[in-house]
């Protein structure tokens, strides 16, 4: 009793209990074909009812690993059965047997044993007394024949329809003694000792071997080898099922490790901020405690390393700055990176330019020189290093040319400043970036017009772009939020009339419909709501007529 809780090509898992699963391989899913288990055993299937019809039992069970093997074939009495029909000591060597031809081949005959599913081969030498040159056209598939011969001894079947095997027979046995019986034996003593018993129950693959093997002789086997193959075939089906469970078990464990180390990084941050919040260290043995217990923090570092300048105490301040380096680890980067700007934000304050560019040039060896170079103009923004900022920007723009936040920033500390010659940045910008990010730094910059600017040459950005990409409503709303900003109602309120009659299909029209009801709301005035409210029912309308 229990649901499906996954399926495969090779069989599925049932959940019997909450910590308990068992295993049912394909062959074990019906008595008959199985051609797609996951339509017949979809996950979630109690197979508790079919369990009870199907006479399911436990096939086997392992205490040390937990596992069960479970099957839902009707008959328990087929393993019986079967071992009956595949008896080899049911047949003596003399015996004559009748048969049906399984399969003709250009050495000789398979023939199925009646009422057993044995399957032995005739040698083409020992068919028929007379020469017998094709085989193909005398005997066919079907055919009802009479043979004679079990080789007991080595386990291996071998048939003989040669008449003078069959009409003498004197003894028990049906052959003389030793005359035409040591003939015989004399004769097929090779193929005596290379066939294989071939059962003609398909769980038992040595007949589709042979067939792979039509053209030579087969190896040698002995027949308990030949006897364990269904189970073999069964260990290594169960072994692939057990793979594939240990695999997705392994990648969910993998996960959970993860977020695991990731809450637990999140929780040592959170409680270092409220330590050096509430009970900030003032020692250097609690801040080796610390950074021993977080090496990768580069806020510890960064404490320690102010703890020592505030004690005047340069040369250590040094060593531990050397020492977070060598310390954080090198995937770290970011956190290597806040160390290279503390480093540099304390040779600003207290250095000369010449070692700040010291620092600054092994920064770059180290870090990503974007990032070194942005973290750098931050801080001669902050000190209103004005010469140095425009310096460093000019190489930015050369080095970092194909850089939207580069040229960004040229434009930003031109407004600034308010400098001229911004609109030449721009065309000098459009020509080194690539096409597809100029949208964006037309955007941008459009916004910076709008805040450090001339608004107007920022509308006039805007418009140029809404006139080339009509339908984009990323852009209608970053135009409209600026001018929200700057407060004029009349240019909205056009604006937002101009947005509401394009011709956009219903998911970005709603977008602009809310957006517009949003802003009549914060405005207060209840006649303007209705009014949209109004002109968005009359869309909806007409969208659906």
């Amino acid at each position: 009793m229990g649901y499906v809780k996954n399926v495969t090509s090779k069989g599925c898992f049932i959940m019997l209990s909450r910590k308990l699963d068992a295993r049912i391989l394909l062959a074990n899913l019906s008595d008959g074909y199985v051609e797609k288990p996951e339509r017949e055993f979809p996950v979630g299937k109690l197979v508790s009812g079919m369990m009870r019809i199907l006479s399911a039992g436990v096939l086997s069970v392992e205490p040390l690993s937990q596992r069960i093997e479970v099957t839902l074939k009707t008959s328990s009495a087929t393993s019986v059965m079967n071992s009956r029909a595949n008896d080899f000591s049911s047949i003596l060597v003399g015996d004559i047997i009748s048969g049906t031809i399984k399969r003709v081949e250009s050495f000789g005959l398979f023939i199925t044993i009646n009422e057993t599913n044995m399957v032995g081969l005739c040698h083409k030498s020992e068919l028929s007394d007379d020469l017998i040159t094709n085989i193909e056209t005398k005997y066919k598939v079907g055919d009802r024949v009479t043979a004679i011969f079990v080789d007991e001894e080595r386990h291996r079947i071998s048939l003989g329809m040669k008449n003078s095997y069959i009409k003498e027979p004197t003894q028990e046995n049906g052959f003389d003694d030793g005359t035409q019986l040591s003939t015989f034996l004399e004769n097929n003593s090779h193929e005596i000792q290379n066939l294989d018993i071939e059962y003609e129950d398909e769980e038992y693959p040595v007949l589709s071997q042979a067939e792979s093997r039509a053209s030579i002789l087969p190896l040698e086997v002995d027949f308990d080898d030949v006897d364990h193959s269904h189970l073999d075939d069964t260990v290594s089906q169960n072994q692939i099922l057990t793979n594939e469970a240990n695999t997705m078990d392994e990648k969910n464990k993998r996960q959970a490790k993860k977020k695991a180390k990731e809450k637990k990084e999140q929780e040592i941050r959170a409680a270092e901020e409220r330590l050096m919040q509430n009970d900030a260290p003032r020692t250097a043995d609690e801040f080796e405690k610390l950074v021993r217990g977080s090496p990768n923090s580069s806020f510890l570092w960064i404490k320690y390393m102010a703890l020592m300048l505030s004690l005047a105490d340069i040369e250590k301040a040094h060593s531990i700055a050397e020492r977070a380096l060598r310390t954080i680890n090198i995937r770290e980067e970011s956190e290597k990176l806040n160390i290279w700007t503390g480093i540099l934000i304390w040779k600003m304050n207290t250095g000369t330019l010449e070692t700040v560019m010291k620092v600054f040039q092994r920064a770059l060896q180290y870090c990503d020189p974007k990032k070194v170079h942005l973290a750098l103009l931050g801080m001669c923004e902050r000190t209103e290093q004005h010469k140095l900022a425009d310096e460093l920007l000019e190489k930015m723009t050369k080095k970092f040319k194909h850089s939207c936040k580069v040229w960004l920033r040229r434009i930003q500390l031109f407004l600034k400043q308010h400098q001229d010659g911004v609109q030449s940045v721009i065309n000098r910008a459009l020509l080194c970036l690539p096409l597809h990010k100029h949208i964006k730094f037309i955007t941008q910059t459009a916004i910076l017009e709008f805040k450090s600017g001339v608004p107007d040459r920022g509308l006039s950005m805007f418009e140029g772009m809404l006139r080339e990409y009509p339908k984009r409503t990323d852009l209608w709303s970053v135009y409209l939020d600026q001018e929200i900003r700057l407060g004029d109602v009349d240019i909205i309120r056009a604006l937002f009339e101009r947005a509401i009659n394009l011709s956009l299909e219903p998911r970005k029209m709603k977008f602009l419909f809310k957006k517009y009801l949003e802003y009549e709301k914060s405005q207060g005035d209840e006649e303007r709501i209705e009014s949209v409210k109004r002109k968005a029912l009359e869309y909806a309308n007409s969208t659906l007529a």
